[in-house]
């Protein structure tokens, strides 16, 4: 009986990491029809620190469209390093440190972001993503103005 909840564990572990593996490739491809797909109907999308004015958390999967669709024509993203994973006693969630490299479209400045991710996935769709993220780099990336840089995010709360 410990065999096969190992299975389940392992099996679920290698889903976890196949669809973060599509989602940082559709985001580099900037294909964000094909990186949408790989969330459920009712996920929740969270900023746990971002800065204020800026949403905590978006839910549905049609408003993390909303929210997401544009980002390709605000930040040219280069490349993402190979996430180091984490796992926890929850075979659905995995913890994911990652980094990236673009540059911001309207400045011209380099986007250098390092990120931290908790991703719940449950019937092979992300359920819930909370996005640790620095917004001192992306307020900084953006011409060091707080309200460009909120001016050219998106106002889903």
């Amino acid at each position: 009986m410990m065999a096969n909840n190992l299975n389940v564990n392992n099996t679920n572990k290698r889903e976890g990491e196949q669809i973060l593996e599509q989602f940082l490739k559709f985001m580099l491809e900037k294909d964000m029809d094909k990186w949408i797909d790989l969330w459920d109907e009712h996920a929740v999308f969270e900023f746990p620190f971002g800065p204020s004015n800026y949403p905590e958390k978006i839910e549905g999967k049609s408003n993390i469209y909303n929210y997401i669709k544009d980002f390709p024509k605000k930040i040219n993203l280069f490349k993402f390093t190979t996430p180091q994973i984490h796992y926890t006693l929850n075979s659905n969630t995995l913890i994911a440190e990652f980094k990236c490299e673009g540059q911001v479209i309207n400045t011209g400045l380099p986007y250098k972001q390092k990120y931290i991710s908790v991703i719940e996935i449950t019937n092979g769709k992300i359920s819930h993503y909370k996005d640790y993220w620095n917004p001192l780099v992306a307020i900084e990336s953006f011409g060091g103005n707080l309200n460009t840089f909120l001016d050219s995010s998106h106002n889903v709360k």
